[in-house]
C-alpha cells in the first residue's frame, strides 16, 4: 500500500480526519488509542 491510488476515497477521509484531530501529529497506535476510536464509532444505545 505504498501508492495513494490503492486508497479508497473513503480511507483517505478517514485519513484527513485523523490527521486533523491529531493536529497533523504522527501518534503510534496503542491499545488505549484503538479503544477509544471503536468507542466513538459504536453506535449509540438508547
Amino acid at each position: 500500500m505504498n501508492d495513494t491510488n490503492d486508497l479508497t476515497p473513503n480511507e483517505r477521509a478517514w485519513l484527513r480526519f485523523l490527521r486533523d484531530v491529531s493536529n497533523d501529529t504522527d501518534p503510534g497506535i496503542t491499545l488505549r488509542r484503538v479503544q477509544l476510536l471503536r468507542r466513538l464509532c459504536e453506535p449509540r444505545r438508547a
